[in-house]
């Protein structure tokens, strides 16, 4: 099997983490306040609609803003 190489760890890890998360919160939450009589998949699907648009709002919102932190603040400037 051909590998990526180290550059993408984190793209890989990220596209791997967020659909996992954005499918499973919502899954999470409904089944925590679903009602006996109600069908699962048609309230995980309604939660779904109603959170990935404002999370992926959020996600491009605030990844840059802590990039731009991390790469500024918390680590040493590159040698060059």
């Amino acid at each position: 099997m051909k590998k990526f190489p180290r550059k993408f760890q984190y793209p890989l890890m990220v596209s791997m983490v967020l659909p996992t998360m954005l499918l499973s919160m919502p899954a999470i939450m409904v089944a925590k306040t679903l009602r006996a009589n109600e069908a699962f998949l048609d309230a995980w699907l309604n939660a779904v609609a109603q959170m990935v648009p404002s999370a992926l709002l959020v996600l491009a919102v605030v990844a840059p803003m802590v990039r731009l932190f991390v790469t500024k603040v918390l680590l040493e400037p590159e040698v060059k």
